[in-house]
């Protein structure tokens, strides 16, 4: 057997990092940072505790590396969506779908954005990081759409800015409740867990759209 080239190893490293992020995700959604071991990450990816550590230097690393892959995926979702060319309204009424859908999907994910404004501290000092500086350039799209629609008469008159921070405050708190609600359902119906669960999705958006939504 050939030996393999610098690009199969890269590769293979870059799969090794991902599954211990994914494990440290699904980790983190039962424990949180404080309680989370890197033993418990490398088991439940089913690897050695060593081998963990060469790829993360310790807990601290591994989880800022976390953050900061999740919190880029999720703007570059976000990003993308803004960038078609669609109605104002469209696109933020969609896009709260969008995301409240991806807490059903992936419930760790959900939890993880419940618990990582608890402790984004332990990972970086404030001079390292400022989530207000990073929720701002992250509603840089959303604001933009909003402009848009303010210009068109679709949505109201009022500081864009402002209004994006609210319409995604109103998303986030509809993923956390949508979280907390699909844990509670655990045991009923499939098709009466998924009925309730959709329903809230549709308030969740129509409360976000209140927000901005021309009288």
């Amino acid at each position: 057997m050939s030996p393999r080239t610098k690009e199969q190893n890269e590769e293979i490293r870059r799969q090794r990092k991902q599954e211990i992020l994914r494990a440290a995700t699904l980790v983190y959604a039962e424990k949180g940072y404080s309680a989370t071991e890197i033993g418990d990450i490398a088991a439940h990816a089913r690897l050695a505790r060593g081998l963990v550590y060469h790829y993360f230097k310790n807990k601290q690393t591994l989880f800022r590396e976390l953050y900061e892959d999740i919190m880029a995926k999720t703007k570059q979702t976000t990003v993308s969506h803004f960038q078609q060319d669609r109605p104002p309204l469209e696109l933020l009424s969609e896009y709260a779908r969008l995301v409240c859908m991806q807490v059903l999907k992936e419930p760790a994910l959900s939890r993880f954005y419940m618990r990582i404004s608890l402790d984004v501290h332990l990972l970086y000092t404030e001079e390292q990081l400022s989530t207000f500086e990073w929720v701002k350039a992250f509603i840089e799209p959303i604001a933009s759409v909003i402009e848009q629609g303010v210009q068109q008469g679709s949505i109201r008159q009022g500081s864009v800015n402002l209004m994006a921070m609210q319409f995604w405050g109103a998303i986030s708190q509809g993923m956390n409740y949508l979280g907390q609600l699909q844990q509670e359902q655990k045991g009923t119906t499939e098709q009466t867990e998924n009925h309730q669960l959709m329903t809230v999705i549709e308030e969740v958006t129509e409360t976000a759209l209140t927000i901005v939504r021309a009288e």
